[in-house]
């Protein structure tokens, strides 16, 4: 029997920052640790009442919304670091409202496009398929809790909240999946 696995090294999370213009895709970098990538279990209403007949009844709710947690680990010598605090910091302030994200799987190290403010995964000419796997949506920054600094290294653990529909898309079809 075999039994299917994935390997998550090589998984690059993406935000579209919109702070600068033209927007691009920041790659967020020196995660440590990013748990509930995905989704949240189906919850079941319950609607039980006194014409039960001694047992409960259940009824099927909407899916949870994922709420992804993680930390950050910043060099603020580094450009790109400065602007990955940036936009958590504005986005955890309500500056900036939803945000277009990206999780693209260890299967291809091509970065996001991004066209009219759309971030979605690269595709190749032709035949036009997609170059690598994973999902987008958008999200929210829910938290951002800040552990200090320790010379120019900054910490902080965080929260993104997805919201509405999650696109999911494979290596090598084109076809695409919104849940």
């Amino acid at each position: 029997m075999t039994t299917k696995s994935q390997v998550t090294a090589g998984t690059r999370v993406y935000l579209l920052n919109s702070l600068i213009s033209p927007h691009v895709a920041l790659l967020i970098p020196q995660l440590k640790g990013l748990s509930n990538v995905g989704g949240g279990p189906r919850k079941k209403i319950d609607q039980s009442n006194f014409d039960s007949g001694a047992y409960d009844e259940y009824q099927g709710g909407r899916a949870a919304p994922p709420e992804t947690s993680g930390e950050l680990v910043l060099d603020l010598t580094n450009t790109g670091h400065q602007s990955t605090k940036a936009l958590f910091e504005a986005g955890a302030a309500g500056t900036i409202g939803l945000i277009p994200f990206i999780v693209c799987e260890s299967d291809d190290s091509t970065a996001p496009v991004v066209s009219n403010g759309i971030l979605t995964g690269a595709v190749t000419a032709s035949p036009k398929h997609w170059k690598g796997s994973g999902f987008y949506g958008y999200c929210y920054i829910a938290d951002l809790s800040a552990k200090g600094a320790d010379n120019d290294v900054w910490r902080a653990d965080f929260k993104l909240q997805v919201t509405g529909k999650t696109t999911w898309f494979a290596k090598g079809v084109i076809a695409t999946t919104t849940y």
